[in-house]
């Protein structure tokens, strides 16, 4: 498939509307992407911007009870979900053609007619609190995110949490969530990316149903304060039968012009089944089932991270194997195997290209935060102009063994 011809069409209150015409596809998937992550909350309001995607589907004026919103949605075949992270929210629906008009409204009522019943937020507090405990016993799931905070949160601006800590959200009622979305909710800064068997006259759909969507308070989003914690070790202990640890560099932003160099590294050091650290820790050592690259990247700024479950008693071995093998991979940095990363990024970027999800995912995400269209191939591109000397320099500069974080889960079975 080539690229499909994107247009931007502005509605009269500022919402941006993304068509992404993909012919010969039956789905549809609409997302409304929304600028509004825990970057940007500050004490108090922690926890929040996740808090209100879970109260997205519990009911509207229209549909009074979750059940029929669930059932709605059951009944037309469709798919729906929503999620958060540090920049963004995002809500979608993925559907077939004749289904757009429906879409288009429902993820509207949920959107800008959620009722937020006060029983509703009181059962929500738990759930989400279940969903931290969750992600605190599951350390292949939670680790890269404790890593996140440990590097950047703890501070009275910036929630790197996203789920915010049980505290917080206990903490959290109605009037907040109500106060922090008309904070937050804001047209100028909302995109609703189409994509898959659509046509132009689909606008005039978004028009209808969130033409309305007005601007309730001065919406200035608050200064992002990122800086780096002192905290290098942090170490658990649990009752597991396996061990985990994430092992961290301070890296670069989405923003910075070495992102494509950045993430070469991060493949080939452990981002798939070929890359360093999955052959010597899994297939030769046999220490671990998996060993991922699992770094996050925002606008000003981000991280390089390992994590892999390991064998109780070979904790200390893997680690010092992985710190060393991050540490030297600028000097042995090979051609062919920078050949592999370009070719598996440019090969896994063009098979995603069939897939609705990602073309609201890539352009929706970009339209909103970077207030620009891009054309999929020539971002591959960028990455065919990358050379080993390149990610020798950068390798330099930003793999400093004095900067390493360690989060440790060791078992108390032993």
């Amino acid at each position: 498939m080539s690229e499909p011809e994107v247009k931007v069409f502005k509605l009269k209150n500022g919402v941006r509307v993304l068509l992404i015409p993909r012919p010969g596809l039956r789905a549809v998937e609409i997302e409304v992407f929304l600028k509004m992550g825990s970057k940007y909350e500050r004490e108090g309001e922690f926890g929040m911007s996740h808090f209100l995607e879970h109260m997205a589907f519990k009911g509207t004026k229209k549909r009074p009870e979750s059940w029929d919103l669930m059932t709605e949605i059951d009944a037309k075949g469709a798919y729906y979900n929503a999620s958060t992270d540090q920049e963004i929210t995002s809500y979608y629906i993925t559907t077939i053609a004749k289904n757009v008009d429906w879409a288009m409204e429902l993820l509207s009522d949920v959107l800008l007619n959620s009722t937020y019943k006060e029983k509703e937020v009181i059962k929500e507090r738990g759930v989400i609190v279940e969903e931290i405990r969750m992600y605190e016993d599951n350390a292949m799931a939670g680790l890269s995110g404790e890593m996140a905070e440990m590097l950047y949160g703890g501070k009275d601006k910036g929630c790197f949490n996203i789920s915010g800590e049980a505290k917080d959200i206990r903490k959290i009622e109605r009037k907040n969530l109500l106060s922090y979305r008309k904070k937050y909710f804001d047209p100028d800064k909302t995109v609703i990316a189409m994509a898959g068997d659509v046509k132009e006259a689909d606008i005039r759909i978004a028009e209808k149903y969130f033409g309305e969507f007005k601007e309730e308070s001065n919406k200035v989003l608050p200064e992002g304060e990122i800086t780096l914690n002192k905290k290098r070790i942090k170490e658990k202990l649990k009752e597991t039968e396996q061990e985990h640890f994430c092992l961290a560099l301070p890296g670069l932003g989405w923003s910075d012009k070495r992102y494509e160099q950045i993430r070469l590294l991060e493949l080939i050091l452990a981002g798939n089944s070929s890359s360093r650290l999955f052959r010597k820790i899994r297939e030769e050592k046999g220490w671990a089932y998996y060993i991922n690259s699992v770094g996050q990247k925002y606008e000003e700024t981000g991280f390089v991270a390992v994590q892999a479950g390991i064998q109780k008693g070979k904790m200390d071995k893997a680690l010092e194997l992985v710190k060393r093998e991050m540490l030297a991979i600028g000097k042995d940095l090979r051609e062919g195997e920078l050949r592999v990363a370009k070719e598996y990024i440019m090969g896994t970027s063009r098979l995603a290209m069939d897939r609705t999800s990602f073309w609201t995912g890539f352009l929706g995400r970009r339209l909103l935060l970077e207030d620009k269209l891009v054309k999929v191939e020539e971002e591959i591109r960028k990455y065919e102009k990358v050379t080993v000397l390149m990610l020798k320099k950068l390798v330099k500069e930003l793999f400093l063994e004095d900067e390493m974080r360690r989060i440790i889960v060791r078992s108390k079975k032993r």
